[in-house]
């Protein structure tokens, strides 16, 4: 017999009255209303953007090397696109990822043939949950300047960390305690109020939530399978090719290294290979 949603969300009940916006699947449910981002921006940047585009969990697809998974896009009227993140841990809020995500976005906006003048201004935006940058600072702003004089060196991009562990009494201190609080009627913004109160208040948005939360769970379960698949496949592959060196081994008098070699296994593997034809 299957369970229906509405069964299930009894069990989800405690999962979302514990949520925050600091929690990244959370915070891309409720930045999908744009009057919440243009809450966010408006105080983070200190000055009125006009929202063009926005998207939650974009995918910035990258075939030679590493994808991601970004937390909310925007595009404003002047072209420039700001990416905004949710880090709870320090690891996850490391510099290089802000410089990876910058990297990832500029080539995911730049075109065949196109001048480097005409390459839009990006700014990633970090809200971290504690002080990852550690000079109890409630923002810093990461702009390249030349070292010999000073000057800044105007590429037209941008780094923001917001220290979502400050919580004094101003516009941004504020918005920091509405990230980390669990309880609506305690939030400071009638907009996120009102966004986060009708998911975790109403009964509409919670059932949309047991669903969100499933096709999270699910899309999990079907992660978690294709790496099955892919590691299966991989170790398949490894046993094949170690079955194929004890070949040689035995038929020509070959050393381990000297096969590994010969199969331009590379140097960082031949340490598992050889753990495994000795076992």
């Amino acid at each position: 017999m299957t369970t229906s949603v509405l069964e299930k969300s009894l069990s989800y009940d405690d999962l979302i009255a514990s949520l925050r916006l600091i929690d990244d699947d959370f915070m891309r449910i409720i930045f999908k209303n744009q009057d919440c981002i243009q809450l966010l921006l408006d105080i983070i940047l200190d000055e009125h953007v006009e929202i063009i585009e926005n998207d939650s969990q974009y995918d910035l697809k990258n075939l030679l090397g590493r994808s991601l998974t970004i937390d909310v896009l925007v595009k404003d009227n002047r072209g420039h696109y700001i990416n905004i993140e949710v880090q709870r841990d320090e690891a996850g809020a490391h510099p290089k990822r802000a410089r990876y995500h910058q990297s990832l976005i500029d080539s995911f906006l730049s075109f065949p043939n196109e001048k480097w003048r005409e390459i839009p201004k990006t700014i990633v935006i970090f809200i971290t949950e504690e002080d990852v940058l550690g000079y109890d600072l409630p923002i810093y702003h990461v702009r390249r300047r030349i070292v010999e004089n000073g000057e800044s060196f105007d590429d037209e991009t941008e780094i923001i960390y917001v220290n979502a562990s400050i919580q004094d009494d101003t516009e941004l201190g504020r918005l920091m305690h509405d990230f980390m609080c669990k309880e609506v009627e305690s939030m400071n913004y009638e907009v996120l109020k009102k966004q986060v109160g009708y998911y975790k208040e109403s009964e509409g948005g919670k059932r949309e939530m047991c669903e969100i939360w499933q096709k999270i769970r699910d899309e999990g379960y079907m992660e978690g399978e294709k790496y099955g698949e892919i590691k299966g496949y991989a170790e398949g592959e490894m046993n094949k090719t170690i079955e194929f060196i004890k070949k040689l081994i035995t038929k020509h008098s070959y050393t381990i290294d000297e096969v590994m070699d010969l199969l331009d296994i590379p140097e960082s593997q031949h340490q598992q290979y050889i753990e495994k034809i000795l076992s």
